[in-house]
């Protein structure tokens, strides 16, 4: 016969009893926040590590500019430090803009997650209530059966118990949907281990009536606008104005047949616009600049090289405008298209809330053909519906981050234009 050691015996529950404590402690602490989007944008700020590399980035620029001020007095008599200085110091605005387009770029991600999991939840709401409906009419046909049979019956039965496996699957798939989109936010917001699990505290999507906003001669406003300020414009134009400049660094060293460039000590952090594609998909692809460490030659042939990269670097400028103009106004489009879907369903929103209800709360009536159809396509149409607000906040967003706030009903940055669709002056 077995015996227990009473005093392990006693230990091992205690110890169990501790750790069980201290899990369900852990568990309690451990409370999802209810954050809006303006919260999820602070948390990115002071959380994210893209923009704290981005701002490491700008740092250095900063240290290589003190380092060309702070070298010796001999170095400092090279003919071509006046333009190294001026080259560090627009490297320093390429890193500031560097900064600028992350924030700008991750605060889109975080709207974008932020929308994600409104709409999973919408999605998975809807399909636990077809499934309710579903289940309800399943038991009142049974019932119903058992009293008296009817071939009738049997095939509406049989179609009933499909339709609800089918429900049942679409409702696993938008609960999963929904643990994923709810694990994006949190790391785009800067990761788990930082800011704890979170979910928006809003249900549904604010409404925007932008379509007499935006007229063609409103498009192409923002448009011009844009390329004026977008980052990855402000980037190619200081690169431009520094390959430029180290045509005058190479005309400043007459003798030496090798003579280093900008890029032996530094780096533009360039990123250009788009990503080529082709197809279906297809995308003017985008153009970089170069430059090497050095340049070697004899003056003449070292100058003509330099502006030969310049020239590059001015070609790049005008790429990545002409690269922005057409994103920009492919956004617009994509946002007038959504639109159109979005207001044709808004005006039947309302029946189809009524409908989905009172099969609901009645689920005899669903025992007949015509009430059947109705609800497979009240259900279908209300699930376009959150989808189709759901893109048109995606596109929302999007339109911010590409016009860097020019366009803006102040998702991811101040509006610049009221919700009713008239703008801030």
């Amino acid at each position: 016969m077995l015996k227990f050691n009473r005093i392990s015996f006693f230990s091992v529950i205690g110890i169990a009893t501790l750790f069980a404590g201290f899990s369900g402690f852990a568990k309690s602490e451990e409370v999802t926040k209810k954050i809006t989007l303006s919260e999820a944008l602070e948390l990115m700020n002071a959380n994210h590590p893209r923009i704290h590399a981005a701002e490491a980035s700008l740092r250095g620029s900063e240290a290589g500019l003190r380092g060309v001020q702070n070298l010796p007095l001999f170095a400092k008599l090279s003919p071509d430090m006046k333009y190294r200085k001026q080259q560090s110091t627009l490297g320093i605005e390429v890193a500031d803009a560097g900064l600028r387009q992350e924030i700008r770029d991750t605060s889109y991600g975080v709207a974008r997650g932020y929308f994600l999991v409104v709409y999973s939840k919408q999605q998975q709401d809807l399909s636990k209530q077809v499934l309710d409906i579903l289940g309800k009419n399943i038991k009142a046909l049974e019932l119903k059966m058992a009293l008296k049979k009817t071939p009738e019956d049997e095939i509406k039965l049989q179609k009933l118990k499909l339709g609800f496996v089918e429900a049942k699957h679409k409702n696993s798939l938008a609960v999963t949907g929904y643990e994923r989109a709810k694990a994006l936010l949190t790391e785009e917001v800067g990761g788990r281990k930082k800011v704890g699990l979170i979910e928006p505290i809003e249900k549904d999507f604010a409404s925007y009536e932008l379509l007499g906003l935006l007229t063609p001669e409103f498009i192409e406003e923002m448009v011009e606008k844009t390329v004026v300020i977008r980052e990855e414009v402000i980037k190619s134009s200081k690169a431009s104005q520094i390959l430029a400049l180290e045509v005058n660094a190479q005309k400043s060293a007459r003798f030496n047949p090798k003579f280093r460039t900008f890029a032996s000590g530094s780096d533009l952090h360039y990123i250009p616009i788009g990503v080529q594609g082709r197809g279906e998909n297809f995308t003017p692809e985008a153009i970089t600049i170069e430059m090497p460490s050095s340049l070697v030659g004899k003056k003449n042939d070292r100058v003509a090289r330099a502006q030969a990269f310049a020239d590059r670097g001015a070609a790049v400028e005008e790429s990545t405008k002409n690269l922005i103009r057409l994103e920009v106004r492919n956004a617009f489009q994509l946002l007038l298209e959504t639109r159109i879907s979005y207001n044709e369903l808004k005006k039947v929103e309302p029946e189809l809330k009524k409908i989905i209800t009172e099969l609901h709360d009645t689920s005899l009536k669903f025992l007949n053909t015509d009430n059947a159809e109705l609800f497979e396509k009240a259900g279908k149409m209300l699930g376009n519906y959150n989808h189709t607000k759901f893109i048109t906040m995606d596109n929302l967003a999007d339109l911010e981050r590409i016009t860097s706030g020019t366009f803006s009903v102040g998702l991811t940055c101040p509006a610049t234009i009221t919700n009713d669709g008239k703008r801030i002056k």
